[in-house]
């Protein structure tokens, strides 16, 4: 069989050089995978700016009143992702102090950060609070009642978005359902409440309610899964505004899909949002209320597509009936989404690529001690060699993110690459990191 997996042919930056070597923007990744003898993770930046600014400019074409793009830095965050959006203007979506520490550390002022959650601590608002940010999107009661008293004691305003569970079932996997009845995030059971508590809240004067926020869930492909959440949050616009609560900005959160591999098709950012817009602006008309001031928090969509991960083959063994086990120098402990969420992958050979090869089929396996460290079930691939470097596609959110020591492996170090040039932006994570914070009792220290 001969080589068909065209998939990175879709993938913006990517090209074969003289050589046969797959390029990122005129960079060999074959030799930048000899920097290491770790996996590496791989951006090209010029697709993330890209991304931000299809937002920014389909937003601007289809939608009349003020709009605003906070990235969902779960996806990937470090010091210079959080440059990079600071540069290009947009804000930040944060969970976490942590999170909120690198946007500040980043310099993204306080205007452009919003705070999710759904059990912050104490701690945690009052940083928010006190930093001034734009939004805190409450999640619950108990948080609404901490939020105000925080807020009185500091004698600060915060101004907010509640965070609405519109109970839309969508097409994704169970666990990146954030907007089921099942669903641990936001309003459910109260909402015939919500405008009482909110006159409680706001009584004091340093609660300022902004509008209503709602997410259905991640890695989306249908846009009819966020039409019917539409429609619910416009009808409880409608019963909010009848109870004498203003309602200014609608956050409609994230979740846009990508292709991870051939067989998942996605819509482009221009096309999602051009379909989002007009249904708001139909549904707003229907119902006879003004249009909202809109935000949204992309993440994935912004560089899931734009990342790549880079490994060489180690070990290549036969398993029963003629099936290829290649095994790489990493595995869930840099990429735990198979296991997490049986995510799918696809991959090249970067040092293969002429296209005529005949093709094996190969079953890519981590270097974990877990039997469920496989990164790809089944692919075909031209021969492989030991220290061939493979390529897998797709790896730009959640891989970074949800990177691991299991088996006290070292967290990989990232790469920017621009036209022709590239630059570390997080050193690989050395040795010495694993024992950093351990401490030894002095009963056990005689012989160390």
């Amino acid at each position: 069989m001969k080589i068909k997996n065209s998939f990175w042919q879709e993938i913006n930056g990517f090209s074969v050089g003289t050589n046969n070597h797959l390029m990122l923007n005129n960079i060999d990744l074959v030799d930048v995978a000899k920097l290491s003898d770790r996996p590496l993770y791989i951006f090209n930046e010029l697709a993330i700016r890209e991304n931000i600014r299809s937002y920014r400019n389909s937003l601007d074409l289809y939608y009349p009143k003020p709009s605003a793009i906070f990235y969902a830095s779960k996806a990937f965050l470090n010091l210079a992702m959080g440059s990079l959006l600071r540069q290009e203007g947009i804000g930040i979506d944060v969970c976490s102090e942590g999170e909120l520490f690198i946007a500040q550390k980043a310099k993204i002022p306080g205007e452009h950060i919003m705070m999710h959650g759904n059990n912050k601590s104490e701690k945690e608002l009052k940083l928010a609070v006190n930093s001034n940010i734009k939004r805190i999107i409450v999640d619950n009661v108990a948080e609404l009642i901490l939020l105000e008293k925080i807020c009185s004691e500091l004698k600060q305003k915060c101004n907010i978005l509640l965070r609405i569970n519109p109970n839309i079932h969508v097409e994704t996997h169970k666990s990146m359902e954030t907007a089921s009845k099942e669903s641990k995030f936001g309003f459910y059971e109260d909402l015939n409440n919500i405008p009482e508590y909110l006159r409680e809240a706001c009584a004091s004067h340093y609660i300022d309610f902004k509008g209503i926020h709602f997410h259905i869930g991640s890695n989306i492909h249908n846009t009819d899964n966020y039409g019917k959440a539409i429609e619910s949050i416009v009808d409880y616009i409608v019963f909010l505004q009848k109870n004498h609560i203003k309602v200014e900005e609608l956050n409609i959160g994230g979740g846009l899909g990508i292709s991870h591999h051939e067989k998942e098709e996605s819509l482009n950012i221009n096309s999602f949002l051009k379909i989002i817009c007009e249904k708001i602006i139909a549904e707003c008309k229907k119902k006879n209320i003004g249009l909202p001031n809109l935000m949204l928090e992309p993440g994935r969509s912004i560089v899931g597509q734009t990342g790549c991960t880079l490994y060489k083959i180690g070990s290549i063994k036969k398993g029963p009936k003629g099936l290829l086990y290649a095994a790489i120098n990493g595995g869930m402990s840099d990429n735990l989404r198979p296991s997490l969420y049986q995510a799918k992958h696809t991959a090249v050979i970067a040092n293969k690529m002429k296209g005529d090869e005949k093709t094996y089929s190969y079953k890519i396996v981590g270097k974990c001690c877990e039997t469920g460290d496989v990164l790809i079930d089944s692919i075909d691939l031209p021969l492989c060699s030991a220290d061939d470097t493979l390529v897998v596609f797709s790896t730009g959110a959640y891989n970074h993110s949800l990177a691991n020591n299991y088996n006290k492996h070292t967290l990989p170090g990232i790469i920017f690459v621009r036209d022709g040039q590239y630059e570390w932006v997080s050193k690989e994570q050395a040795l010495d990191d694993l024992t950093r914070y351990d401490l030894i009792p002095p009963h056990l220290g005689d012989n160390l």
